[in-house]
């Protein structure tokens, strides 16, 4: 109880900065310009999930293992690992985003500064990678409260601070740097952490095959990184790339502050990995503490799916100037991310189960879903057709999932 505790506070923390940021940059530069900046974050997130794959699973489960099981020279060899192989691979991801630059640029930021925003998009990404593979070695091994701040409040919390720096009223472009930097910081950070609490060793002999085999798992567990950025990310790219910059702050207002509730995801799979990973090294089944865990959580979504709907027209009052209708799009949304909250523990068991061919089967009825389903919402209704399709997708897929496991665990949850 006193690690969830932690946890939430620490969430909290972090996702006030977050809407600390959405409300700044709508009152300093606008809408639009806002909206040039998150699609700019859009960008980024997606190509670290390129870089990643499916490694954020494969740290969260193997650092479990090696905690639990108190090999911690094992886990320093695994930390040194994965920074080496984040390094290289990181070089040469950049190195042929640089080769594409002349091409990708103007196709993905149309208007102003397409060259600007692909490169800090390019640049950001590596850091932004550190900081959340960390966060997920740092919940393999417990350190819940850290890792979620680190996830949810750093990087909002830098940007404020490098923006506060700034002479002057600050524009998209000062923003956007901003975030480079801030990324840059929160991953110095990150690893400080980890080589504080879990160690880091880089060890020379056999480290090829090692990563070489960390990169296989990695494949394995692609399918929950591609479903997941799906889920969260594609409907801001796809309107980022067919509609205005001041459809994408908006809809971009509405998703952070009902990221308030969705951002809790990685504090319930921080608390219940300890448990899930001592369930599974005894061979005891799960079941029960999933259900009762996901039962209490859908009282509390009920509760707040409730409260939002009393109480978003006043939150976007606050947030300036061509931000009213958000608060239609947020009640939609919150449909969507409750959803999504609900199943992280079950997610986070399949991971640790490593049932990836429930994972694949899952994610590939996303994507049959997904990807026609938003480039039709959108293209018809801009920042409606995007929140609709968040929900939708988000719905779908976690239907899929329960479907899945109940059929894996011969059980009804």
């Amino acid at each position: 109880m006193k690690s969830l505790i932690r946890a939430i506070l620490s969430k909290a923390g972090g996702s006030v900065f977050t809407l600390l940021l959405v409300i700044y940059l709508g009152h300093a530069i606008g809408a639009q310009a806002s909206g040039y900046f998150y699609f700019t974050l859009a960008v980024s997130v997606i190509l670290s999930q390129l870089l990643r794959l499916g490694l954020d699973g494969v740290v969260l489960r193997e650092s479990s293992r090696f905690e639990q099981s108190g090999n911690r020279a094992a886990l320093r060899t695994f930390s040194g690992d994965v920074l080496v192989y984040l390094a290289v691979g990181g070089s040469v991801v950049v190195l042929a985003g640089k080769l594409a630059q002349p091409y990708a640029a103007p196709l993905l930021f149309s208007g102003a500064s397409p060259f600007l925003l692909y490169e800090t998009a390019l640049y950001s990404f590596v850091p932004f990678t550190l900081v959340w593979t960390g966060a997920s070695l740092l919940k393999g091994i417990g350190k819940t409260s850290l890792s979620v701040f680190v996830e949810a409040g750093s990087v909002p919390l830098l940007v404020l601070l490098l923006l506060q720096m700034q002479a002057g009223a600050p524009d998209y472009r000062q923003a956007v740097d901003a975030l480079l930097w801030a990324n840059v910081g929160a991953a110095t950070a990150t690893v400080a952490l980890v080589i504080r609490y879990a160690g880091c060793s880089i060890v020379r002999a056999g480290m090829l095959a090692r990563c070489r085999r960390l990169f296989a798992e990695s494949l394995k567990g692609v399918w929950v990184a591609i479903s997941n950025t799906l889920i969260v990310w594609a409907p801001l790219l796809f309107l980022g790339m067919l509609a205005t910059p001041a459809d994408v702050g908006l809809y971009n207002a509405a998703f952070r502050v009902t990221m308030l509730i969705g951002a809790f995801s990685p504090v319930f799979k921080g608390v219940a990995t300890p448990r899930l990973a001592a369930l599974l090294h005894r061979n005891e089944s799960p079941v029960p503490f999933l259900k009762q865990s996901m039962t209490r959580m859908l009282y509390a979504g009920l509760l707040l799916l409730l409260a939002g709907e009393l109480a978003f027209e006043h939150v976007f009052a606050y947030f300036g100037p061509g931000f009213s209708s958000a608060a239609g799009l947020a009640t939609l949304m919150l449909v969507g991310m409750l959803a999504n909250v609900l199943f992280v523990v079950m997610e986070t068991q399949l991971i640790l189960a490593e049932r990836n061919d429930l994972l694949r089967s899952n994610t590939i009825f996303t994507v049959l879903v997904a990807l026609p389903l938003s480039l039709m919402l959108i293209n018809s209704f801009q920042a409606y057709g995007a929140a609709l399709a968040f929900v939708v997708i988000n719905v779908l897929s976690r239907a899929g999932m329960l479907y899945l496991f109940n059929r894996m665990y011969g059980c009804r949850i």
